[in-house]
């Protein structure tokens, strides 16, 4: 596997691709013509998640901690060759970072149509991570097509239709696998997140490598009930949907939440077990195996990233460590 970095602008055929999508492409992507009032920035000072009790465990640092030094950047673009395939992403190191000090990781998926720059001036992560002190992952998927209805989505991408083989699953590996001997990565608090497209592939990695990803958070995804999974351990999952997503509806949410459940070994939560959680209505299971957590939040929203997503998303992924082995 060939790794390569490259510091200037990103590929032209990565612009050119994405200049080409109109219309309805651009819906599974990341909720475009999202008013600056719901932008997930505002949201850090006004919608806190209610605290959550995170189990003690240890940070296992990478081999990159006995890097003296470390090559921080807020929006870093790199490549790395997969399959014989050139792949791009975007990497956030917060100058707050000191080597040798283990920080969390997180992957942020785009949905179709968009890209991992796109998504680093969106979702809000950037403002979180100086911080909590955690660097963050924005990959650039490659073209995929999915038919919804009489709709046709296309674009930059995840492979969701298999768990294996699956070339964004590799790709992912390889970044990781990198990440970890170049930065002092603390290997018992690495996540996922990712809207729609994106959310659909955080639960592939949850039931393929739950033993290199704690937690996972996606937003506007769903479930493929032909996927086979089962996960080494039970895997931490919050699913935030809209009731009003036109695109992806909240059933396949749902259907999500009742998979992890089961996969969890969960008691569902009660009909009437909800909380509030600033603009969005929560529910959890009860009971599940080795302290994992699964929880479903509601609003009344459409297909986009909610205002209150990435703060939620962040207390909820950070509060699920990597359990000891």
């Amino acid at each position: 596997m060939r790794a390569l970095q490259r510091p200037g602008a990103r590929r032209r055929r990565t612009r050119t691709a994405l200049a080409t999508l109109a219309g309805a492409a651009v819906v599974l992507g990341f909720g475009a013509g999202t008013a600056s009032a719901d932008s997930p920035a505002s949201a850090d000072a006004t919608a806190k998640a209610p605290a959550r009790s995170t189990t003690a465990v240890a940070a296992r640092p990478s081999a990159g901690c006995t890097q003296a030094t470390i090559a921080t950047g807020r929006r870093i673009e790199q490549t790395i060759e997969v399959g014989g395939i050139v792949r791009e992403y975007i990497l956030d190191v917060p100058e707050t970072l000191k080597p040798g000090e283990p920080a969390a990781l997180l992957f942020d998926f785009h949905g179709v149509g968009h890209s991992g720059a796109g998504v680093w001036d969106v979702s809000g992560f950037k403002d979180l991570a100086p911080r909590e002190r955690f660097i963050t992952v924005y990959p650039t998927g490659l073209p995929v097509s999915f038919t919804r209805g009489d709709r046709t989505f296309g674009g930059p991408g995840w492979e969701i239709r298999a768990l294996a083989p699956n070339r964004d699953v590799d790709f992912t590996l390889a970044m990781l696998d990198r990440l970890e001997k170049t930065y002092c990565i603390d290997r018992a608090r690495v996540y996922s997140t990712g809207f729609s497209n994106g959310g659909f592939f955080s639960h592939v990695l949850a039931c393929t490598h739950a033993d290199r990803f704690s937690a996972i958070a996606p937003v506007s995804g769903g479930w493929i009930t032909s996927w086979s999974c089962k996960p080494s351990r039970p895997v931490p999952v919050l699913i935030q949907h809209g009731t009003q997503d036109e695109v992806i509806d909240v059933a396949e949410a749902r259907r999500a939440f009742d998979a992890w459940l089961a996969i969890d070994g969960c008691t569902a939560p009660a009909t009437d077990a909800t909380r509030s959680d600033g603009d969005l209505t929560c529910r959890s299971g009860t009971s599940c195996r080795d302290g994992a957590e699964v929880t479903l939040c509601e609003g009344a929203f459409a297909h986009r990233w909610p205002a209150s997503a990435t703060r939620r998303a962040w207390d909820f992924l950070r509060a699920h460590p990597l359990p000891g082995s």
